[in-house]
């Protein structure tokens, strides 16, 4: 038996829908982390230096350097162009059987043979909105920042967490 009293049914009935009216949502809260996410540029987040390297660079030395430093990712140039990023995911993708049963042999592997080329880049007046929504589109987790045709630094969704911890959540 069907319940007379649409609160007590699972469904609308054609009944139902032609007694609703149409309801305005609520516009959404927008308070300091929206304010922050949609106007502060990624120059405010001093975003820290990249590590630079030639494409011919290895895979060894480069992993050498991101462990050292704690970076996910390493920029490359072809001379004063970049054409690459390297991460913890070119990495991962690059390891065969072979590599994994002779870690060594990534000593003879070069950046430009395993790397993400021409990646999606920032400018330091890009925000912080245009920033997560272009790693959320890519599915990237950093993203070099760039002032003309040098690097001014890279994006991280740890930097940017971070960033929004100090700043939005403390007020």
């Amino acid at each position: 038996m069907i319940a007379k009293d649409s609160k007590q049914r699972w469904y609308y009935s054609e009944e139902d829908l032609s007694n609703l009216e149409y309801l305005e949502p609520p516009p959404p809260q927008q308070g300091r982390l929206h304010e922050i996410i949609m106007e502060d540029p990624v120059s405010q987040l001093n975003a820290p230096k990249a590590i630079a390297l030639q494409k011919d660079a290895t895979v060894a030395n480069a992993v050498k350097l991101m462990k050292k430093l704690r970076y996910g990712s390493v920029l490359v140039f072809d001379g004063e162009q970049l054409c690459g990023i390297f991460t913890e995911k070119d990495l991962l993708r690059s390891l065969d059987n072979e590599t994994l049963k002779n870690p060594d042999r990534i000593e003879g592997i070069a950046l430009k043979d395993v790397m993400t080329p021409e990646p999606q880049v920032l400018d330091e007046v890009s925000t912080l909105a245009h920033s997560l929504n272009l790693m959320s589109v890519g599915g990237y987790r950093h993203v070099p920042i760039m002032k003309g045709q040098e690097p001014a630094g890279f994006v991280s969704i740890r930097g940017i967490l971070k960033y929004l911890a100090q700043n939005a959540l403390d007020h």
